[in-house]
């Protein structure tokens, strides 16, 4: 494992801050939290969890098809509807409502929708 002020720089660049306080913030703990790690020199296993998915740097490499994206839609629409964080009418199909919001990344965004997503299948 590395030194304990290499491990905090790590955080540091990661959450793109250069203050404890402005850490502290990044990672919803007390400067005083921060500063009890530097005094134990250890970090908490669950705070390199919470960097890994809260500041996971995106990979701007990857495209999707539209029909991947289409259909990762429609997944987040019918959980939104299990779990009743919305409401749909009778008779509308959330592949409508799929179809609808692809048009708008498509109008709207037009130069992140062409360059992120590929036509192909």
């Amino acid at each position: 494992m590395l030194n304990f002020e290499s491990e905090l720089d790590r955080f540091f660049k990661r959450t793109n801050t250069h203050k404890i306080s402005d850490l502290a913030a990044a990672l919803d703990v007390s400067s005083s939290t921060i500063r009890t790690w530097r005094t134990r020199q250890k970090i908490p296993d669950s705070m390199y969890r919470k960097l890994e998915l809260s500041f996971e740097e995106p990979n701007t490499d990857e495209t999707i098809t539209t029909e991947e994206l289409k259909n990762s839609l429609m997944e987040g629409l019918f959980t939104a509807v299990q779990v009743r964080a919305m409401s749909i009418e009778d008779g509308v199909k959330i592949g409508d409502i799929a179809n609808i919001l692809m048009t708008e990344l498509q109008e709207k965004h037009s130069a992140i929708f062409n360059e992120k997503v590929s036509k192909a299948s």
